[in-house]
Parts: structure tokens; C-alpha cells; sequence
């Protein structure tokens, strides 16, 4: 069993373990607005579980700025807006588009909402020891150009 990230700045090793998740860079797109000292990665948005066709919508095909969040416990995890999480499982990486929406402490797990209110986007509940890192969405680039902080 893996521990998530906890530190404010990472180590070599953390470091080089984070690449290795994130894999090759496939994306260099600028932003406004950065923190230094701060790590940031583009992150595509496939599929339609976060388009529910409002303001907040974040539909397939869109690019997502996240900041990589240095948590030390569960109830550190910003609720109500979108977070990429990359879920480690018996070994096997996910990375996930969702907006955590409560915690439940008794069980340490964190709820992961889809905006989609369709038929097969139920929210899914995530013991906190898969969750290996997580990004605090920054932007949001649609596919038709149009960009908003969440």
C-alpha cells in the first residue's frame, strides 16, 4: 500500500514517482496566473460526466490546469469543485474528473460527484488510501475555446 502525497514540496523520489504516474508530457499550453513554486499539469477531459450543460460544465474534449494539492488527511480535500484525482488500485492508475462532494470520516472515504445527472454517473466512493494525488482544477479550456476559473 502506497502513501498519498502529504508534503508541501516533493522529494526527488516523489518526484520522479509523480512523472512516472503523469507519464510523457503530451501538452504545453500556457496560463495566467500561476503560482511559483506551485507544480501545474494539463490534464484532458475525456467522456461526458462532467457536462451537465451549465456554466460549470466541463465537457469531453476540454483541457483542465490542475495544481497538485499537498494534503496531510481527508478533511484537507476541497469539497464542491472539480478535482483530478489519480487513484492508485491494487496497483493499477485511474485518473479521474470529479467534484468531491462529502467525506465520511467513520469510513475515511471521500464521495466523487459526476455533473452528468444521467443514467450510470452515480457517485463513487474512494477509500482515502487510493487516492495517490490530487489537483485542484485552476482552469478550464472547453474545446470551443472558451476558458473560466471553476
Amino acid at each position: 500500500m502506497h502513501k498519498p502525497v502529504r508534503l508541501a514540496s516533493l522529494s526527488n523520489e516523489e518526484e520522479q514517482e509523480l512523472k512516472k504516474a503523469l507519464g510523457k508530457p503530451k501538452y504545453y499550453l500556457d496560463a495566467p496566473d500561476k503560482i511559483a513554486g506551485e507544480q501545474y499539469y494539463w490534464f484532458p477531459n475525456q467522456g461526458d460526466s462532467m457536462n451537465d450543460h451549465s456554466e460549470r460544465s466541463i465537457p469531453g474534449g476540454s483541457m483542465v490546469l490542475g495544481r497538485l494539492l499537498p494534503i496531510k488527511n481527508l478533511e484537507e480535500v476541497p469539497l464542491n469543485r472539480p478535482l483530478v484525482f489519480i487513484i492508485d488500485f491494487h496497483g493499477e492508475q485511474f485518473c479521474l474528473l470529479k467534484c468531491p462532494t462529502e467525506i465520511n470520516a467513520a469510513t475515511n472515504k471521500l464521495c466523487l460527484h459526476s455533473y452528468n445527472p444521467g443514467t450510470g454517473y452515480d457517485d463513487l466512493w474512494v477509500p482515502f488510501r487510493y487516492l495517490k494525488y490530487i489537483f485542484i482544477v485552476e482552469r478550464v479550456r472547453r474545446p470551443n475555446g472558451s476558458e473560466f476559473v471553476p
